[in-house]
């Protein structure tokens, strides 16, 4: 059974039995391991008060040195500031060279398809991206 652990501003590393969950005024980040990879599963709304609050609860989650997968199904708002932190962080790590992907939800959808030059690597589900590394 995992065991979900609230740390509202520290960490600790995530292990295959539990979980982390930050709150990021207005959204939340929520690590899993699943096989490979740890999923990052986002809920709420990224704006500009909070897309940098968040980026940088994403950063402390992976580390930047395995693979992930970020989740953003539950995301019900995406402001064009939380997109532009999103591909800044995209840059990041493609610069690490760290395997990830990005499961789009509808908040991010009209993003994608106005800035269609993304360069992010969207998949369909987390399964599937979890398990290609």
């Amino acid at each position: 059974m995992a065991v979900a652990h609230y740390f509202p501003d520290r960490l600790r590393p995530v292990r295959s039995t539990d979980s982390a969950v930050i709150d990021c005024a207005g959204a939340r980040v929520s690590a899993y391991v699943r096989g490979p990879a740890t999923v990052l599963v986002v809920e709420g709304e990224i704006d500009i008060c909070n897309a940098e609050q968040l980026v940088a609860a994403i950063r402390r989650l992976t580390g930047l040195d395995a693979p992930f997968v970020l989740d953003l199904r539950a995301v019900d708002f995406m402001a064009v500031s939380g997109f532009r932190e999103l591909l800044q962080f995209a840059a990041d790590c493609d610069s690490a060279h760290v395997g990830w992907h990005v499961v789009a939800g509808e908040a991010l959808r009209p993003l994608l398809r106005v800035f269609a030059d993304h360069h992010l690597p969207v998949v369909g589900s987390t399964g599937r991206a979890a398990s290609s590394g």
